[in-house]
């Protein structure tokens, strides 16, 4: 995956600018708060042993920001398994993100979650989505749409079954996490933020407004 330039954080997942050094506090952010609130290591809760392939994720809300890791269990995708778990998912050996992606000093080794609070789930790395098997294999085209969310403006191609209607996936509420590839998004709050993800899922009851992006508009300069 790309990365941009002035880019701070690590991995395939990166952000731009850093708040300011002098005011450690900023509006809407939770994590200079938890820095200020936690002090020490957090405590492991004796969680049970979970199976399954574990995925490094990086979950982004109006608020809260982290990263850590996903173990699937049963399911063979990190969007089969949001789109049918019930109640907050856990999320192990995590770290509190600043809102420009910036790693702080809170860490724990685990911590749970609500999908429904969280506008972004992007998967580290260069790699998509799992491919199924060929016999299940649906033919698919992309549509690069352009979203607002309550913290952010977001980029990225969905794709549906070839010959369906946009408007009808757009305006389903199934499933409740869509899979963007070529995810970009930039902060409200403070727009040098921008973070990029190869593969991501959105939450379909964060988007305020949605439309398909001009096929002049190229993601990354006229868009984000």
């Amino acid at each position: 995956m790309a990365t941009a330039s002035f880019v701070w954080g690590t991995s395939n997942m990166s952000s731009t600018a850093p708040a300011s050094p002098n005011d450690p506090f900023v509006d809407g952010d939770a994590s200079a708060h938890l820095e200020e609130l936690i002090i020490g290591a957090l405590p492991a809760v004796d969680a049970p042993v979970e199976l399954g392939t574990t995925i490094d994720v990086e979950l982004v809300g109006p608020h809260l920001r982290l990263s850590g890791s996903i173990t699937l269990g049963r399911f063979r995708r990190l969007s089969d398994l949001l789109n049918h778990h019930d109640g907050l998912i856990l999320l192990r050996n995590a770290t509190i993100l600043r809102r420009n992606g910036t790693a702080t000093r809170v860490t724990t080794p685990t911590i749970w979650v609500s999908p429904a609070e969280v506008t972004l789930i992007g998967e580290a790395g260069t790699s998509v989505a799992t491919d199924a098997s060929i016999e299940l294999r649906v033919p698919k085209e992309p549509h690069d749409l352009v979203f607002v969310t309550p913290g952010h403006t977001i980029t990225g191609a969905v794709h549906i079954v070839s010959g369906g209607q946009l408007a009808t996936f757009i305006e389903s509420n199934d499933p409740p996490f869509l899979a963007l590839t070529d995810a970009r998004t930039r902060s409200l709050a403070d727009r040098r933020i921008i973070a990029r993800y190869g593969f991501a899922l959105l939450n379909r009851r964060h988007i305020v407004a949605t439309t398909e992006l001009a096929p002049d508009m190229i993601r990354g300069r006229s868009v984000l």
